[in-house]
């Protein structure tokens, strides 16, 4: 789990003034970071092209260039004219290499973006814009140094493609967009000089990782099926979909999962059903093609249950929600909490935030409405769903980059379901559930498609996926 920060300039200002760096130190680390990341990419006498900026992303650029002269063939696009006083000083240390510069783009094993990194307000110009879309076509590798020019808060404009990011410091939040996804490449973090423990502070942002991924082993023998928990799946209009995520449940450790539904439904052997909530129920699954009515009807007749419960789908269309949420948050005592995950899609999010009087959803502040949302109800925890999976609770915020396009088809988010449905139904709390659902969930799509293309994936095969994950590391109630 890695901290996430909306900037590092005060990091990199606390750098300097509590271990006495300089700005200019913190430049050559980059450099050195990047040279670094290109060592291990490509071989010695490599053409590399590196687009410099005019501010410190291109003095990065410059200083890159120096420290790679002589093993490399170095090219020089002075995309703008050195302004910044690092970037000029990089500048002519750069020039008494006799470093070639250029004026066209030309093809070459890998082109280095330090065009304009953190520092961009709105679009790129739309000269840096064209001279970066040559670059990506003519180079065999794209690397951005910090973050992709034209990577920024709007979802506009031109950005650059990367295969590798490295970002300097720490990883910035803009790199972890919905948007990022397709450009950001793999991230990697550069060291300005310190380690990561000297250079960062605590962040309520946090990056998953799949070295996070906790599993719940069971370590007693002499256990029975009671022990691990009763799940029971609200069914509805369209049965599929609970079906779906009671079967996931089972995969993920539930001892005894049911299906409630009054329809004579066929469902698989090793799920039972059943019209009323069993008795010896330890939490609620609902929403999965339930319908609309269907679920107002179900969160009235819930209301009084303290029952752990996730809720997902047709829940969030209903005004029933608010008052549901309302009365969970009423019956909160110094000793008991009781656990709700929420896991809309961004429209479902967008009808959730309306039903509960917060407003509209605005996307580019994904993260301020869902900080609105926990604060109101800090009981619950809020999985937000995308390209990248935003969790959140109380003042924290998760954010798993794991998931690849095959998640996107009918029946995965009943799955995803299920998962968190399982572990909370196994005695976990809500934020791990929903922070360990969502790993096992991103990571068996992942090893699916090592041996499908990634467009074959379907929801019986994640299910089967989640059989072989493996992890050390246990769960802790």
């Amino acid at each position: 789990m890695k901290n996430i920060y909306q900037s590092t300039i005060f990091l990199d200002k606390r750098a300097c003034e509590k271990y006495h760096l300089t700005p200019e130190i913190l430049m050559e680390n980059a450099a050195c970071a990047l040279e670094s990341l290109i060592n291990s990419l490509t071989h010695k006498g490599s053409v590399i092209t590196i687009l410099c900026g005019s501010g410190d992303n291109g003095g990065d650029g410059y200083a890159l260039a120096r420290r790679l002269s002589g093993d490399y063939s170095i090219r020089i696009f002075q995309v703008k004219e050195p302004k910044s006083p690092l970037c000029i000083q990089a500048y002519e240390r750069a020039c008494e290499c006799g470093i070639k510069f250029i004026k066209k783009i030309l093809p070459c094993d890998v082109v280095v973006d330090c065009v304009v990194g953190s520092g961009l307000k709105g679009s790129l110009e739309r000269e840096a814009s064209e001279i970066l879309s040559l670059a990506n076509k003519n180079a065999r590798l794209c690397i951005a140094c910090d973050i992709p020019s034209g990577l920024s808060d709007k979802d506009e404009g031109f950005v650059f493609k990367a295969d590798y990011t490295l970002c300097m410091g720490a990883i910035k939040l803009v790199c972890l967009s919905d948007r990022a996804k397709d450009y950001v490449g793999e991230l990697h973090i550069g060291k300005l000089g310190l380690s990561g423990n000297h250079y960062e502070v605590t962040s309520n942002l946090k990056m998953l990782e799949s070295s996070d991924l906790a599993l719940p082993q069971r370590i007693n023998k002499n256990v029975h099926k009671g022990d691990f928990g009763h799940l029971a799946v609200f069914v509805g209009e369209k049965s599929g979909a609970g079906i779906l995520s009671a079967q996931s449940a089972l995969h993920f450790g539930a001892g005894l999962v049911s299906i409630i539904s009054q329809k004579d439904l066929q469902i698989p052997f090793d799920i039972m059903q059943t019209h009323t909530l069993p008795h010896n129920t330890t939490a609620i699954a609902l929403g999965m093609g339930l319908g609309v009515k269907n679920a107002a009807q179900i969160l009235q007749n819930l209301q009084e249950s303290t029952l752990p419960c996730i809720l997902d789908a047709d829940v969030f269309h209903t005004p029933m929600i608010k008052n549901f949420l309302d009365k969970s948050l009423n019956q909160q005592t110094l000793d008991f909490s009781r656990e709700i995950i929420l896991t809309p899609h961004p429209k479902e999010f967008e009808a959730l935030l309306k039903h509960c009087d917060l407003g509209d959803y605005n996307p580019q502040k994904r993260i301020d409405s869902m900080l609105s949302f926990t604060q109101k109800y800090p009981h619950t925890t809020l999985v937000l769903k995308g390209a990248n999976v935003f969790i959140a609770k109380a003042q924290d915020i998760y954010i798993n980059p794991l998931g690849i396009n095959a998640l996107a088809k009918g029946g995965s988010g009943d799955v995803l379901s299920g998962l968190i449905g399982a572990l909370l139904a196994q005695g976990y709390n809500g934020l791990d559930s929903a922070l360990q659902g969502s790993l096992a969930h991103t990571l068996a799509a992942r090893e699916a498609t090592k041996h499908i293309a990634n467009y074959a994936l379907t929801p019986s095969m994640l299910l089967e996926s989640i059989t072989t994950l493996q992890s050390h590391k246990r769960i802790h109630k």
